[in-house]
């Protein structure tokens, strides 16, 4: 059975002509790895192929950086996979759309928030984050397998959007 957040992405991503998938993180910090072992797994799942259209990024905690490289690629869409308190079951996958306008109404760190303003003054990409429920944020712990499992979902997903070679 697909999943709501599946349907979702399935449907706001037909269409799509390239894909930059930015994971976050802090390595260091439990389940707040979860944006970088996504983007490790593409790394390892994705054909060349597949690897043509989405570009896999990571950014551990310096999201900025990545700014330029992102307007370089000139994605259609950029996917922000991170771990974020959605105050529901650990591994409960969440995807919004971010609307850039509205985004001083939403709660969002001062950091990701300038991130996305000068993003939107300089690419036209459909802005989301993919937001992983952290189980637990303990520094020197490994991601949890709850965590693990929602993270092989999302990587999944992934693989099987575009085909693996040219049909």
């Amino acid at each position: 059975m697909t999943a709501d957040w599946e349907k979702y992405l399935r449907e706001e991503l037909k269409g799509m002509e390239k894909i930059v998938i930015l994971g976050t993180g802090n390595a260091l910090e439990a389940d707040d790895a979860a944006g970088l072992y996504v983007a490790s797994l593409l790394d390892s799942k994705l054909s060349r192929y597949q690897k043509s259209r989405i570009k896999v990024l990571r950014a551990y905690e310096f999201i900025d950086v990545y700014l330029k490289k992102i307007k370089r690629i000139r994605p259609t869409h950029l996917l922000i996979v991170d771990a974020v308190d959605l105050k529901k079951k650990p591994g409960t996958i969440m995807v919004e759309r971010i609307e850039i306008e509205n985004k001083r109404k939403k709660k969002i760190g001062n950091e990701f928030s300038n991130f996305l303003e000068k993003l939107s003054n300089e690419a036209a990409s459909k802005i989301y984050i993919i937001g992983l429920q952290p189980e637990r944020l303990d520094f020197g712990h490994p991601i949890t397998p709850v965590m693990k499992e929602a993270c092989r979902q999302v990587a999944d997903f992934f693989t099987t959007l575009i085909p693996r070679k040219p049909e």
